[in-house]
């Protein structure tokens, strides 16, 4: 066991001051404890949980010093072109989203579909259980016609209930749908297939009109994650714009970027518990997004390259061929992945952010107290 006293001269040392402490462990530890929670948890205003989270504001960018390392950029460009340039000898990878079986559907069921899919697209996996929402189309189309829906909303509970989606967010998801049929009534004639045309063939003007102060379920990365498929799947046909699409960032992204250095951190991530505005989360997950356009950036300089017309392409294999088959969170598979040979050993354990935000379900606005101490937050 390790005393706090020990840790303290520990903490000391590393710091350059060489002193022994002249008080016994448990004096110590009345002191620091007492101090430490004042410092994290006791709030001096009512923006701030504490004075270390309005520093944390402050000065997170600085001491995290997160970088995007350009020679590994390119060292995973070029795994990429050979990836891309022969798909055939690289059975065990899915370069891109696939819909099976789309009998009987038009254009504007798909768009229509992937719209509300996509809404609810985050902390669920909208395929498990061998769903296929495509193919619910034809037996329930009422859950993806936006009239229907704001007819009668106790339609969109059956379709999040289709999906298991009814716990994480609920409340919100159903609000999500329900706004986001009323937007496509109002813009677009309720078919999602019409947002390229009304916004001139521009898909950055897409994810814009769908994302930007708009309550409608779509983040940017969910935006660009649609407007992926709809270009992946022929759904729409245009190259305005799709420069300007990213590699989604989610726990799996930023776990390649991180244990293949593309991103270089000068120590291993904070916990959540630290972290609860997700500015540390909110840095990541921009630095994601860079780091992997970047890799898209080298590769493009490669001679006679077959990188795709956007970034957004590479994000299935990234996400799901490469993250969630071989490099997972916990049981790593490193000699059979495409990655192995630029990973560096002392990287292969980083993990990635969690997201616990003061704004979230987490109820992190109950964690701080005051000087009368107590507080936090409780089941």
């Amino acid at each position: 066991m390790k005393t706090i006293k020990q840790f303290l001269e520990e903490l000391l040392r590393d710091i350059g001051v060489n002193i022994s402490i002249d008080k016994n462990d448990i004096d110590v530890a009345k002191i620091f404890l007492n101090r430490i929670n004042q410092y994290l948890y006791q709030s001096n205003n009512n923006e701030y949980i504490s004075p270390f989270h309005e520093y944390w504001k402050e000065k997170h960018q600085e001491i995290l010093n997160i970088s995007i390392n350009r020679n590994q950029a390119r060292k995973i460009a070029e795994i990429f072109e050979q990836i891309f340039s022969s798909p055939s000898s690289f059975p065990q990878l899915e370069l891109n989203t696939k819909i099976t079986n789309t009998k009987g559907l038009s254009k504007e069921n798909i768009a229509n579909v992937r719209f509300y899919t996509a809404i609810q697209d985050f902390k669920i996996n909208i395929y498990k259980d061998g769903r296929n929402p495509f193919q619910k189309y034809l037996e329930k189309p009422e859950w993806f016609e936006p009239e229907k829906i704001v007819e009668s909303p106790n339609i969109i509970l059956e379709f999040l209930e289709y999906l298991g989606a009814t716990g994480s967010q609920g409340d919100k998801r159903i609000k999500w749908m329900l706004e986001a049929s009323k937007f496509l009534l109002e813009t677009c004639n309720g078919q999602a297939y019409n947002l390229l045309e009304i916004c001139n063939n521009d898909l950055e003007l897409v994810r814009k009109l769908i994302s930007d102060e708009r309550d409608i379920g779509f983040s940017r990365k969910k935006a660009d994650m649609f407007i992926r498929d709809m270009l992946d799947w022929n759904i729409w046909d245009t190259d305005i714009g799709i420069e300007k699409l990213n590699v989604a960032s989610d726990t799996n992204t930023i776990r390649v970027a991180l244990r293949t250095g593309l991103l270089e951190l000068d120590f291993p991530l904070l916990a959540s518990y630290l972290d609860v505005y997700c500015y540390q989360y909110g840095l990541v997950d921009y630095k994601t997004q860079e780091g992997w356009r970047t890799v898209w950036e080298e590769w493009k300089k490669i001679p006679n390259n077959h990188c795709p017309k956007t970034p957004a392409s590479m994000d299935y294999l990234i996400y799901k061929s490469i993250g969630k088959k071989y490099c997972k969170l916990n049981k790593r598979k490193c000699e059979e992945c495409v990655l192995n040979q630029v990973c560096p050993p002392d990287k292969r354990n980083l993990k990635p952010p969690r997201s616990i935000s003061i704004y979230g379900q987490t109820g992190w606005e109950s964690g701080k107290t005051d000087a009368g101490g107590g507080g936090g937050i409780m089941s």
